[in-house]
């Protein structure tokens, strides 16, 4: 079993990365980050903590910030997070619904008036949709919004999903029909949401569809591994440079949503869960406690730098793990991964914000702070904050 001392810090920096939230980047991002004019959330922060006005605003970004408030609100970190996410889900029905209103998807971004930038329909923005619509019916029971996803699960259906070979193409107009993992990961994702938003619909089937597919398609069985990119029909990825590569912070990903997935349907996910942990975390993390960015299968470090979000990834797969929890390594890890935020990605360049990606030796790779991120921040401190609440440290 973890140690008392472990624990107690555990608790500590979870308690920590929640007061951070509360006291600085969601007051943030509800005030400069949000454009009340149009009702949009801001795309990105400049380095002064200004907002950067001629960046397109993508639906992706929106779904992902109605989601961080409508759950804010829902566990009382913010309560004025309600009135913000209905107004920005009524933003996005406005301004990136097909006019039609009936199974014609959502365009890819807009620009600051609302007036449609890309029309693509992206995979991974419908899921991000579905996940921000379960959240927001669970914060407010509208049952307009189950229909809405509904709507939105037919067009999935009916121009994303690959009759032939199963699985996700990226977008609608197809034009690359090579597959990726990382649009099913977080379509996995929006169903188990809907799955505990309004049960009994037939989304926990969905999901296990899904699961399906990681574990036919995704999970490279010899080594252990979750594969990022594919040809149409699951063989090698016609590129080279795009074969035989990992993501340890998709791997964290994959143990929460296959432990989430087993919670809710009762069926074991331990053997590839823990499969993809000990890999992850052998050839992921490095000595100082920062995840790398791309893993060869022959678990050779390819991307030595580092993102915010793999270190939120694997706070979350801390919790979910048993296979941690028995080792008693829970609580460490879950330091680990707190302390590598809160020592080198927030806060900076300014309260409240972040830097997004760090190359090897720490410098910034980026010069602006990317909204994107605090939805992997936000529900990794609501993971961390249930398992390692601090009124139950284990010194008292």
């Amino acid at each position: 079993m973890a140690g008392v001392d472990e624990l107690d810090r555990a608790c500590a920096l979870a308690k920590l990365l929640r007061n951070w939230l509360t006291s600085k980047a969601l007051p943030l991002w509800s005030t400069v980050g949000f454009d009340r004019r149009r009702g949009h959330f801001q795309e990105r922060l400049d380095w002064t903590g200004e907002p950067v006005g001629a960046v397109a605003r993508r639906a992706m970004v929106q779904a992902r910030q109605i989601y961080v408030f409508a759950h804010a609100a829902h566990l009382g970190w913010f309560p004025d997070g309600a009135q913000l996410a209905e107004t920005a889900m009524r933003s996005l029905l406005r301004d990136f619904r097909d006019p039609s209103g009936r199974s014609g998807g959502f365009a890819f971004s807009v620009d600051s008036e609302g007036a449609v930038v890309s029309e693509n329909r992206d995979a991974y923005a419908h899921a991000f949709i579905l996940f921000a619509i379960a959240w927001l019916h669970r914060l407010n029971g509208d049952p307009d919004l189950i229909a809405l996803a509904d709507d939105a699960i037919a067009f999935i259906d009916a121009k994303l999903e690959d009759p032939v070979h199963s699985g996700l193409f990226d977008n609608f107009s197809v034009v690359d029909r090579c597959k990726r993992q990382n649009p099913h990961m977080h379509l996995l994702e929006a169903y188990l949401a809907l799955e505990v938003s309004a049960p009994g619909r037939g989304y926990l089937d969905r999901a296990r569809k899904l699961v399906g597919v990681f574990q036919s398609r995704l999970f490279h069985t010899e080594q252990g591994v979750l594969l990022e990119y594919f040809a149409e029909d699951w063989s090698d990825h016609p590129d080279p440079a795009k074969r035989r590569i990992f993501e340890p912070g998709h791997h964290f990903e994959w143990v929460w949503l296959l432990r989430e997935f087993e919670n809710l349907s009762g069926e074991d996910m331990g053997p590839w869960a823990d499969r993809l942990i000990l890999n992850a975390l052998e050839s992921g993390v490095g000595e100082d406690g920062l995840v790398f960015d791309e893993i060869a299968t022959d678990m050779t470090v390819l991307k030595r730098s580092h993102r915010i979000w793999p270190h939120a990834e694997g706070a979350k797969a801390a919790v979910a793990s048993r296979l941690l929890f028995r080792q008693g390594d829970a609580p460490r890890f879950a330091s680990t991964m707190i302390r590598a935020l809160i020592d080198h990605f927030l806060d900076k360049p300014f309260e409240g914000g972040w830097i997004d990606h760090i190359s090897a030796d720490g410098k910034p790779l980026v010069d602006y702070v990317p909204a994107s991120s605090l939805y992997h921040i936000f529900l990794a401190a609501a993971e961390l904050t249930r398992a390692f609440p601090a009124e139950q440290k284990a010194s008292t």
